[in-house]
């Protein structure tokens, strides 16, 4: 148990892990669904990985992931992201012949196949970048760096952020940004919304010239 008056015994936070460990490797990427933690690509010298594992949280136990079909190229420096109970979602990265990506991608879980996911961000390739995903099925994408960083005397670095809609957006959503787009013809009428849909309404007002929003 830790006390503020003791030294930590960091040995007592060592786990002892089963199964089919990943090679060692470095600037992959991470995401979690329940309990398991899966880990996509990174690293190792000269070359860049496209295999898939998990570890399950529960037993420490690691697995190597065969998925069907079609399998994204080997990749460092992308991100990995939850978009839903049971997909994940792969943009961007660095190859091994050192092109920077814009491709993307969804992993489902319950078919265990990667698919090709259609974006308008085609052009716009990104690796070094962050990811993250919103309640309403998004995967917001900032900052990184668009080309080859390491052929390059000056890195182009992103203070873009890309937004991807990986599943329709709910009506309250439509709705709110119907009502932003027509912000003046309904001013008069605002009032007359509930009191947690008007709060979100100001709240996007106040946000409307964000990037992104």
């Amino acid at each position: 148990m830790y006390s503020p008056r003791k030294n930590i015994d960091v040995s007592s936070f060592y786990i002892s892990f089963q199964g089919k460990c990943p090679s060692p490797r470095a600037a992959h990427a991470c995401a979690t669904i329940g309990n398991r933690g899966y880990t996509f690509g990174g690293r190792y010298r000269d070359s860049r990985m496209n295999d898939l594992y998990y570890l399950n949280f529960d037993t420490w136990e690691w697995h190597e992931v065969i998925a069907q079909g079609v399998i994204p190229l080997g990749r460092s420096w992308h991100s990995l992201t939850r978009a839903s109970s049971h997909t994940l979602f792969l943009f961007g990265g660095f190859t091994t012949d050192k092109q920077p990506l814009s491709d993307t991608w969804l992993y489902n879980l319950r078919t265990n196949e990667w698919v090709p996911f259609q974006s308008c961000h085609t052009d716009k390739p990104r690796l070094w970048h962050t990811a993250c995903a919103s309640k309403e099925g998004e995967i917001f994408v900032f900052g990184g760096c668009a080309n080859n960083l390491l052929a390059h005397h000056k890195a182009a670095h992103s203070n873009e952020v890309l937004v991807f809609s990986v599943q329709p957006r709910s009506l309250v959503r439509l709705c709110l940004e119907t009502v932003i787009f027509y912000k003046e013809i309904l001013s008069g009428s605002l009032d007359c919304l509930p009191k947690h849909l008007l709060h979100s309404v100001h709240q996007r007002f106040a946000s409307v010239n964000t990037c992104g929003s």
